[in-house]
């Protein structure tokens, strides 16, 4: 009899089985069991309860596996992961390589221009290397505020970081983004304002003697020469660097313009700047105003003015990433 009985429970549940795996029935959890209560009185057993334990099981399969009462539909699909958004075109209308590839923005690299016995521009007790640490300093706690967001500093003190090991620290550390902060200087006093340089050869001779300054550093010889020429020109981040250039400039001049109403924009940029080269990620390098003129030095020399040009800097890169897919956050390496 137990024989039996165990052969038609298996033949119920291999029916069962094959319904489900046809779509035809879905197998469901079983609503929990509510809380036993002692009967107040034991009613007499009814004919089903007198059947051997075994045959009710085998009954209780068979009425399931031939009712299919839980049909696959009415099951409720999984929860959805939101759909990808797609990036948006670029400056030119278009989709570069990386948002072809649906690249996005986490690992972030901030580069203090000058440094140590390097101090860049210098004018009445200001120095170049210390202004831009400050406010690369700032622009860090302002970045790790965002969700996903990782930053790296290429120097935290007054020292001397070789041009070439700036980008390499990029690099090696797998950034998604290269910001390069420098203050202007100029023979003309009068000269002001705010401007932003992604890497390219340069097309006037106001940005060869700009390359010239600050590529002044620079520890590579003649012989590199033809190697520096072909970094140049198959940069194949230029694109995506000229948009992270257009929208930091537009934040910066937004911002200067809040603090002097006579800020000048002067604009998108490109050079051969040696920080730049070799750059495997979107770079810019970004002039935040002129040391040499007695306006702007005034205004680099205040703690607000640093502080809001920060806030531009955060602005510019929040729009750039906006228009990316979304990356996750990165491990820290």
């Amino acid at each position: 009899m137990l024989s039996e009985a165990q052969e038609r429970v298996e033949g119920a549940l291999g029916k069962l089985l094959k319904k489900h795996r046809e779509g035809t029935i879905a197998l469901v959890a079983p609503e929990p069991l509510a809380p036993v209560r002692p009967p107040a009185a034991t009613p007499a057993a009814s004919p089903a309860a007198q059947r051997p334990a075994v045959e009710r099981t085998v009954a209780a399969v068979a009425d399931i596996v031939d009712s299919a009462a839980v049909p696959a539909a009415a099951v409720p699909p999984a929860a959805s992961s939101p759909a990808p958004v797609a990036p948006a075109v670029n400056a030119r209308g278009g989709f570069s390589l990386s948002r072809q590839l649906g690249l996005g923005i986490a690992r972030i690299v901030i580069d203090a221009g000058h440094g140590g016995h390097d101090p860049g521009a210098m004018v009445k007790g200001l120095s170049e290397s210390e202004l831009t640490l400050d406010v690369a300093l700032r622009l860090e706690k302002l970045l790790l505020r965002q969700p996903g967001v990782e930053v790296i500093q290429t120097r935290r003190t007054n020292a001397f970081v070789p041009l070439e090991e700036r980008t390499e620290i990029a690099n090696r550390s797998g950034a998604d983004l290269f910001l390069s902060i420098h203050a202007n200087a100029s023979s003309d006093r009068r000269a002001r304002g705010v401007e932003t340089y992604f890497l390219n050869f340069a097309p006037t001779a106001e940005a060869e003697a700009i390359a010239a300054r600050e590529n002044a550093a620079s520890t590579r010889s003649m012989r590199q020469l033809p190697e520096l020429v072909r970094a140049i020109a198959l940069n194949n981040k230029l694109d995506e660097s000229r948009d992270l250039a257009r929208l930091v400039q537009d934040a910066l001049f937004s911002q200067a313009r809040k603090s002097d109403k006579r800020a000048r924009n002067l604009g998108v940029k490109q050079a051969p700047f040696m920080v730049l080269v070799g750059a495997q990620m979107p770079s810019i390098l970004t002039e935040i105003s002129f040391l040499t003129n007695l306006q702007d030095a005034g205004l680099l020399a205040t703690e607000k003015f640093r502080q809001q040009i920060a806030e531009a800097l955060l602005a510019g890169i929040t729009r750039y990433q906006q228009t990316l897919k979304k990356a996750p956050a990165v491990a820290t390496q």
